[in-house]
């Protein structure tokens, strides 16, 4: 996500520069767009953050665990071979079957 334009810079640059243009803020980006977000031209090289391309256009969810249920899930990820998180996205598909929803990935 990039970072929202800060409303004192902006006032700052008003006040500098009277004749300037006013500064536009970003576009509204929609959830079922799926393209890369846009970084300034003005953004340094080593300053562009980092998007896994496996969660564009997805939602993160946190759950707090005890020590002993993160150990046991984490435990579990290595006894299957596989990411926590894929286990997880198992769980929600399991829950959605119990309670009558579509499964969705």
């Amino acid at each position: 996500m990039t970072k929202r334009p800060s409303l004192a810079e902006t006032m700052r640059q008003v006040a500098v520069v009277p004749d300037a243009e006013p500064v536009k803020p970003p576009p509204v980006r929609l959830v079922e767009e799926a393209a890369p977000l846009a970084i300034p031209e003005s953004a340094a090289p080593g300053s562009r953050p980092y998007f896994a391309a496996t969660r564009v256009g997805k939602k993160k969810v946190t759950a707090a665990l005890s020590p002993a249920a993160h150990k046991q899930l984490k435990a579990l990820a290595v006894d299957r071979e596989t990411k926590s998180e894929a286990l997880l996205a198992e769980a929600i598909r399991d829950l959605f079957t119990k309670y009558g929803k579509p499964a969705i990935d």
